[in-house]
């Protein structure tokens, strides 16, 4: 056989599918009552356990028309910013504890009521649906409060407290709290369960059944609540809805007043700074005499201009003056002055006319007199009081000039000097007049732009509105369906799971065609099946049958011969069945009317005794190294003393002294051994296994047949490889190899599997 024939792979495969098949079908009780179990918890589980509604809303957030920050620019700077910036994620303010501890102050839901339910669970109620009021005097700490109604009395429990009045009273107050009911007293009935929660419990409690969802690149959010009492969700989504809304507006409210009070704050600097800088103009106008720049320049200007006249007027009436002055000195007689020389002096020009006047009235009569004429003589004392007072009166008028001229210089230079300040001072009055126009303007604005926020302000609105009503979607979170089926799919992979894990685990270990495909130049003589039970019918059958299969092969490959046979019954490690294989070989080999000899060689773990009946055997310990170690006695003698006979079957023990060694390189054993062959047909050996014993190597060169046994899904595979070593390098006679099963029989599989190899009788396989 060839097992890289693609074929035979194929129906390998094909047969590891059926296996897997049947392997689950062997559980099917498993798998059956699992499912019944889980079935009836479900059904259990569904009773008992409270529905759970989800309440549903869908709220938007447009864009705010109303941005607080809005009022102060008018939006004219907008192309400074990204307009394409994502939206803020409201989620996780509208999750946020600011929200949540503002809903559960409000609608006090840190108080949890219910009603209490002997196989159900409790059921959730809102404070409204209560048929009685109660109010704690004292909410600093947590409490659970049991109001139970009996047929004439109210006990109510609060942590250690009870309390206990008749149902007659409907108020009842205390130190600790105040009962009222709102119905009759006598309908009332049950027992109620108040629990009262700190704030954050309550808030973790809301965190753990509200959610929020938003959809990619949407204004749009969907809000959610989850409780087993519908009418309690609508008042908590309700209460959150009103609360994002109004902490919409509150933000907003508290930007403008904000806004506003830093206005009014600022406005009143303001006005100080205001009054301030007028002050300070006024002060520094008066000091430097400057209230109209541009106009007293101009006129400063226009002054030295007049003085420069004046001046030059002043000193043309001085020159003119002392030329007069000359021509009066001058002369020795008196002759006609100069007039209309520009002299502004009318006194002197009198004076000079007058001079003139007289000298010529002189001139006159002294064409008809003499000087000595008293006119004459009177003209000319005229004259000369009159030249007199002129002098005089041209020296007076010089001096005043002389004044006036220092004077206009005077006030020249002053002129002069204002004219070059007057800039400076122009410059000064500007920053403060600039100063305080800007004052005035700024002023101005923020008195506009407050006005503009209180406008706002009292004109609020939320940019987050509902959608749908509260209670438009209401869906049952719980089904009883799916919680069921859940149920029923669990009961049925468990078993399933298990028996799946088993059957893959189990491909670690040996089964028959696992050892037919590589043990292929070693015999299979059979199964056996390995069983407690020795007195069923059917088991005694099927055993049989198994046994006498196993003869047969035997016979097939060693035919009987005048001796008896050897054979040697071992394994690769302990527990594989081969002294169970050794005994009921033998046993059946016995009833067949052979004579067989039964010997425990077992020197490291003799378990050959307990496989039988008779608890007296036990204490007939002495066997096969007792008579090999005895020199004194003949040990045939021994052997007949020794031996033990059970169901037509001798036995041979291994004896006391079981820790020997080289026991069967002995003389004296190939002797018994001898001895045996002429006396049994067969002489069976239930040997040590060949893994931990090398003497069992050794008597397998002495027996005429090695039956190895392995045990199904319990011999590993690679103590495979180990029979191939040991039986290349040993080179038994003969050898071949058993495998115990101590699968229960399933008679369901045995009639339906049989071509599958899952039956107790010839389903095994071939000879």
């Amino acid at each position: 056989m060839n097992p890289n024939n693609p074929q035979i792979q194929q129906e390998e495969d094909a047969i590891d599918i059926m296996a897997l098949f049947f392997a689950v079908l062997s559980h099917r009780w498993i798998i059956i009552t699992s499912i019944v179990i889980f079935s009836t918890i479900g059904i259990a589980f569904n009773y008992q356990r409270s529905d759970v509604f989800q309440t549903n809303a869908t709220i938007i957030v447009n864009e705010d028309q109303s941005d607080p920050s809005s009022f102060i620019n008018n939006n004219e700077y907008q192309f400074l910013y990204n307009n394409k910036l994502e939206s803020e994620d409201h989620a996780s303010i509208f999750k946020s504890t600011l929200i949540l501890k503002q809903v559960v102050e409000n609608l006090g839901l840190n108080y949890r009521f219910k009603k209490k339910h002997t196989w159900k669970s409790n059921k959730v109620l809102t404070k409204e649906s209560l048929p009685f009021e109660i109010v704690f005097k004292d909410e600093s700490f947590q409490k659970q409060c049991i109001i139970k109604y009996q047929k004439e009395n109210v006990i109510i429990k609060i942590n250690d407290n009870t309390f206990s009045f008749s149902k007659k009273e409907s108020i009842i107050e205390n130190s600790i709290f105040k009962y009222k009911t709102k119905i009759l007293n006598n309908i009332i009935q049950g027992t109620y369960i108040i629990d009262q929660f700190t704030v954050n419990q309550t808030i973790n409690e809301l965190k753990t059944n509200y959610s929020v969802n938003q959809p990619k690149k949407s204004n749009v959010y969907g809000i959610s609540y989850s409780g087993p009492n519908q009418e309690l969700n609508s008042q908590i989504l309700s209460g959150i809805v009103d609360e994002i809304t109004e902490n919409n507006v509150n933000e907003k409210k508290n930007v403008y007043e904000l806004s506003i009070n830093f206005i009014d704050k600022r406005l009143f600097d303001l006005k100080l700074k205001i009054d301030s800088l007028n002050s300070v103009i006024s002060k520094f106008k008066i000091k430097n005499g400057v209230y109209l720049p541009g106009a007293q320049t101009s006129s400063a200007l226009s002054n030295i201009n007049d003085i420069e006249q004046k001046i030059f007027n002043n000193s043309l009436q001085s020159e003119l003056s002392l030329k007069l002055i000359n021509e009066v000195e001058k002369q020795k007689s008196f002759d006609l002055l100069p007039t209309e020389i520009g002299i502004e002096n009318e006194n002197i020009n009198q004076m000079v006319s007058q001079f003139n006047k007289i000298i010529l009235e002189k001139n006159n009569l002294l064409v008809e007199a003499t000087e000595k004429n008293p006119l004459v003589i009177q003209s000319q004392n005229q004259l000369v009081d009159l030249r007199l007072n002129i002098l005089n009166s041209l020296n007076i008028y010089i001096n005043k000039l002389k004044m006036k001229f220092n004077k206009y210089d005077e006030f020249k230079q002053k002129s002069n000097s204002t004219i070059g300040v007057i800039p400076l001072r122009e410059a000064e009055l500007s920053n403060l007049e600039k100063d305080l126009l800007l004052v005035n303007n700024l002023y101005s604005y923020l008195s506009q732009k407050k006005e503009e926020a209180l406008i706002n302000l009292s004109s609020l609105e939320p940019n987050i509105k509902l959608i749908n009503e509260v209670d438009y979607s209401v869906i049952s979170k719980t089904s009883s369906k799916k919680t069921f089926a859940m149920f029923l799919f669990a009961g049925f992979i468990l078993p399933v799971g298990f028996t799946l894990s088993l059957f893959f685990l189990r491909a670690f270990y040996v089964d028959i065609e696992y050892l037919k495909l590589k043990l292929q130049e070693i015999d299979f003589l059979g199964v056996i099946k390995l069983t407690k039970d020795k007195t069923s019918k059917e088991v005694k059958s099927i055993q049989y049958e198994l046994m006498k299969r196993i003869y047969h092969n035997i016979n097939m490959v060693i035919p009987k011969s005048k001796d008896g046979l050897t054979i040697m019954v071992t394994s690769c490690v302990k527990n594989e069945g081969k002294t169970y294989t050794a005994y009921n070989f033998s046993n059946f080999l016995a009833k067949t009317g052979n004579k067989v000899i039964l010997i425990g060689t077992d020197l490291g773990n003799p378990d050959l005794s307990k496989l039988f009946d008779n608890k007296n055997v036990k204490f007939k310990s002495k066997g096969l190294t007792d008579i090999i170690y005895d020199d004194e006695n003949d040990f045939k003698e021994l052997f007949e003393q020794y031996k033990i006979n059970e169901n037509q079957l001798d036995t041979l023990f291994v004896g006391i002294n079981s820790f020997g060694h080289n026991v069967f390189e002995h003389d004296k054993f190939d002797r018994l051994i001898s001895y045996l062959k002429q006396k049994y047909d067969y002489v069976i050996f239930d040997t040590a296994p060949v893994m931990m014993m090398v003497d069992t190597l050794k008597l397998s060169e002495k027996s005429d047949f090695v039956i190895h046994v392995f045990r199904k899904h319990f011999s590993s595979k690679k103590l495979v490889n180990f029979l191939l070593e040991y039986n290349e390098k040993y080179k038994p006679k003969n050898i071949g190899y058993v495998i115990t099963d101590d699968t229960k029989p399933d008679k369901f599989i045995d009639k339906y599997g049989y071509g599958y190899g899952y039956g107790y009788g010839y389903g095994y396989g071939t000879t």
